[in-house]
């Protein structure tokens, strides 16, 4: 066998952006033939991942699974949006959300403890990174759970959920309004907003020229009827209801409305 010197070693690495130790390994395993080595290591993966791992990964696609009483939401992210547009790509993030429901995932980090096709979610993300030629990464999952949940994912883009009781197809109105709010819900209702988002709120609003201009005794009123304003455009109950609505009508009051419950809801995008 030929002599594994540091300078082929330093080589392969240089290819593939592996370890030191790695590289030696394949070398041996190959009898120092740099292009056999390569082919060895994207065989186990590893050259594809690390030459790929550590690109941003800006595009994506979104897939949904909703089942008894369950709805997961997952996101997969990619390089390109020409990737993320292809349909063997987003069969596979549908491959996902729909092990991250059978499974009972509610996280990235529970999705990757899964086998998917018999191996590690890990190892088949890496697979996808050998066919696509780029990186991807496992972004985020979302699960609810609801005696009845609608979905609406827009392009493969946007993905929402809502779970609630009633009529389905009344969910689904409400699905679609989160997935078109601008800005997007921080929260189901009040109760639910970060104490820390709120007390970032007031601070900004104390903050402005026209509450700074007023006496300082009168500030704290303005501060909170401004953080009404921040509330009725970012809680999704207190939103104004963007489909099958009455004219200024919120979703709170159009759920009861059309008699259903919102109990919880999750949104995904591309990009954000």
């Amino acid at each position: 066998m030929p002599e594994i010197t540091a300078a082929l070693v330093n080589e392969l690495r240089s290819l593939t952006n592996l370890p030191m130790m790695k590289c030696k390994q394949a070398l041996v395993a190959t009898n120092g033939d740099i292009q056999a080595a390569i082919e060895w290591l994207r065989k186990q993966g590893a050259a594809t991942s690390a030459k790929f791992g550590g690109r941003e990964t800006p595009c994506g696609a979104t897939a949904l699974a909703i089942g008894d009483g369950a709805g997961v939401a997952v996101l997969v992210g990619c390089q390109t949006d020409f990737v993320g547009k292809n349909e063997d790509f987003r069969a596979f993030v549908q491959r996902l959300a729909d092990l991250a429901l059978a499974s009972g995932a509610g996280s990235v980090e529970q999705l990757q403890a899964q086998r998917l096709g018999g191996v590690p979610v890990p190892e088949a993300i890496t697979g996808q990174i050998q066919k696509i030629g780029e990186n991807i990464r496992l972004v985020a999952v979302q699960r609810i759970s609801a005696p009845v949940i609608a979905g609406y994912n827009h392009d493969g883009r946007i993905a929402a959920l809502v779970g609630g009781t009633g009529d389905a197809g009344k969910l689904k109105q409400v699905a679609l309004h989160v997935a078109s709010a601008n800005p997007p819900p921080v929260a189901l209702d009040r109760s639910a907003v970060d104490p820390a988002l709120i007390e970032k709120e007031k601070e900004i609003i104390a903050a402005t020229p026209e509450v700074q201009a007023k006496p300082e005794a009168v500030r704290p009123k303005i501060i909170e009827g401004k953080l009404e304003r921040f509330f009725k455009e970012q809680v999704l109950l207190d939103q104004e209801m963007l489909f099958d609505a009455e004219k200024g009508e919120s979703v709170g009051k159009y759920a009861k409305r059309v008699g259903i419950t919102i109990a919880a809801y999750a949104r995904l995008q591309v990009g954000s």
